[in-house]
């Protein structure tokens, strides 16, 4: 049995010091039960303004980093999120296998004044070594304004690799990056793109974006990169069996009947090829099941009849599936995140766009852009600014549809001319219109140049919608509609939210403690309230299970049967799930402290989503619920969901 220590690289941006603390793996053993008891106990960051520096940004990896486990390298941040008000968990796929030091997390806390690159390595004798480079915020501002032909993200790593050329080439390093979206909004995303040798590999990054962790890592922290690399083995750090392909075979064979490499791609199907459907990836394989449920014009396809849903679906399916199988999947143009491993789950177009469903249909058909050759414009800017990007496309649409209702005049938010908003009048030809719009949002977005964006980049939609009552109230008066009932979102607190994830589904609004990923039940159904708290409990369990070994959730198939096996077999860690349901309970009174526990949903949409999907998905008894009295029939379901959570977190 392994009876190695979790080991925390803490680095103060402040005081430029940095050491190294260790825990015995029964009271800290992973990211979340490090971020917990830092965030609860040591720094009390419930109790202080969001970006104080306090809000520690801890970066983990899981306990089975450098071994031959396919997936298992993702980087976990664990910080306040300035979006939910409340702990939040973002992974980003790949990152940590060039993290060869002898830590199993950094620690960030403290605030420099001026922006700082955090240079981490370890010469191979496992003594992590750090250096802080500081670069001005101009200098910062015009390389993300545009550097070695990139923008944003891209150019900040360019403009790293051609500075720290040496130290990248050296420790084949690699680097996690924040856009200006992190200076400017609460949606920054942390960013990492596989390097090789410093020369970046187009369309194998990956990001930790959902709710603001780069937001954190810059405006709490002063940090705009952390790069790093080294030559330490750690495969010395986790169990001999974990490193030999035969013994996992062996394993494998026990719990799943298969060899290892065999059970992995039996269970990815999706994400590397189904034959049935002829694609793969998370857009080849999502279009065809979701249908005329999938997400399109800022949810405002809820209220369509079934048949123009249909057709709505048919133009996606054309101009945005069919183009994406012939330029990604025919050409077999897929690559990894940056680690080992045969699901290859990057769909890659036209050498360098990444195809996932969540961009593409957030700033696709959520915004009315149906048309994958415009809607990658729109993503390409997104991803290389630093957003949020599923946060993102419903800013976006919420601002279309608020120009749409007569509520906003584009020239308030420094565009041209209106987006075509009309489902039931839709043209592929309106892609390009919607798209251009999209593209002037997110370059005054992400650089705060317009105060009505500032103010929503700032204060997210759920908090800035309220403002825009106030403001234009004579408006919304006129129209008889607020700016309040126009998104869709998980409501925390008095002011913390988070947009669903695209799927029409209660799960991604219910009152859960953790939501904007999928810690929940997300498929199309409509169960009484006590039983789908119950069932997303426990999917929340699983999946933050598998979060917090660093893994990615594509292999949730064979790692939520092995996963627990192997942390009691070879770790001495008893009732892995048991500890994460603790770790469950923990993060809920956390939020109760900083007062960011869920509360009933304040749009008027919210309800309608919830009222049109018990019709959707044939639930008679609540559809009918709805149509007497649709507000009193959310509120029960609400009451009762809710209860279900307190009785099994409390």
């Amino acid at each position: 049995m392994n009876m190695r220590r979790y080991r925390a690289l803490f680095i103060d941006a402040s005081t430029r010091k940095h050491w190294v603390e260790e825990y015995e793996l029964n009271e800290v053993y992973s990211p979340i039960s490090l971020g917990l008891k830092l965030h609860m106990e040591r720094y009390r960051s419930w109790s202080k303004p969001i970006y104080h520096s306090d809000n520690a940004l801890i970066l983990g990896a899981g306990l089975f980093t450098g071994s031959k486990m396919y997936g298992v390298h993702r980087f976990v941040a664990v910080f306040r999120s300035p979006l939910t008000k409340g702990l939040h968990v973002s992974e980003m796929g790949g990152a940590a296998f060039q993290f060869k030091i002898n830590a199993d997390a950094v620690v960030i806390v403290g605030r420099s004044e001026t922006p700082l690159i955090v240079k981490i390595y370890d010469q191979g004798n496992g003594e992590p070594v750090v250096e802080f480079h500081e670069i001005q915020e101009e200098t910062l501002e015009h390389v993300w304004k545009g550097y070695g032909g990139f923008k944003g993200i891209y150019a900040l790593q360019q403009y790293l690799s051609d500075h720290f050329k040496g130290f990248y080439e050296e420790f084949n390093g690699r680097s996690i990056l924040v856009g200006p979206a992190s200076k400017y909004t609460n949606i920054g995303a942390l960013a990492s793109v596989t390097l090789n040798k410093g020369r970046m590999d187009h369309g194998s990054e990956d990001f930790a974006a959902r709710a603001g962790g780069g937001s954190i890592l810059y405006r709490a922290h002063g940090v705009a990169a952390i790069i790093y690399g080294g030559r330490y083995d750690r495969s010395t750090k986790v169990p001999k069996e974990l490193s030999d392909t035969r013994e996992l075979d062996k394993l494998f064979m026990e719990l799943t009947k298969q060899p290892y490499t065999q059970a992995v791609i039996n269970a990815g199907v999706k994400y590397r090829y189904d034959p049935k459907l002829n694609t793969g990836g998370t857009l080849g394989g999502n279009y065809p099941h979701l249908k005329a449920t999938t997400p399109m014009f800022n949810w405002k396809m809820i209220y369509l009849p079934k048949d123009l849903r249909e057709k709505l679906h048919e133009l996606i399916m054309k101009y945005m599936w069919e183009p994406f199988n012939r330029e990604a999947i025919e050409t077999r143009s897929w690559k990894t995140c940056g680690e080992p491993c045969p699901l290859a789950c990057k769909k890659v177009r036209l050498g360098k766009y990444k195809s996932d469903y969540e961009p593409y249909n957030g700033l696709g058909p959520i915004i009315g852009v149906l048309d994958i050759h415009e809607a990658e414009k729109v993503v390409e800017l997104a991803d290389a600014y630093g957003f949020d990007v599923i946060e993102l496309g419903q800013i976006i649409g919420f601002l279309f549809e608020a120009m749409d209702k007569g509520l906003l005049r584009p020239e308030e938010i420094g565009l041209p001319g209106k987006p075509f908003f009309d489902p039931a009048s839709y043209s592929i030809e309106h892609a390009r219109v919607n798209a251009e719009l999209a593209v002037k949002i997110i370059e005054q977005l992400a650089f705060g140049s317009n105060p009505l964006l500032r103010l929503i980049g700032e204060r997210g939609l759920r908090s800035a919608a309220k403002i825009l009552d106030i403001l234009y109230r004579e408006r919304t008066i006129e129209r008889k509609t607020r700016f309040s009932d126009i998104p869709i979102y998980a409501a925390f607190g008095e002011e913390g939210h988070i947009t669903p994830n695209y799927y029409w589904t209660p799960g991604l609004v219910a009152p859960l403690v953790v939501l904007g990923k999928y810690w929940t039940v997300y498929s199309g159904v409509f169960m009484e309230p006590e039983e789908f708290a119950s069932k997303s409990i426990e999917r929340a369990i699983y999946e933050a299970l598998i979060a917090d070994m660093g893994l990615c959730r594509f292999h949730r198939g064979w790692a939520e049967k092995a996963i627990p096996v192997i942390l009691e077999k070879y770790y001495g860690i008893e009732k892995p799930l048991e500890k994460t349901r603790e770790l469950y309970k923990k993060i809920a009174e956390y939020q109760k402290l900083a007062g960011a526990l869920p509360v009933f949903w304040d749009s008027g949409k919210i309800i309608d989503f919830m009222a049109l999907a018990a019709e959707e998905y044939g639930n008679v008894e609540w559809g009918g619920k709805f149509k007497v009295n649709k507000e009193a029939a959310a509120r029960e379901w609400w009451e009762r969901f809710y209860r279900k959570l307190e009785e099994l977190t409390s």
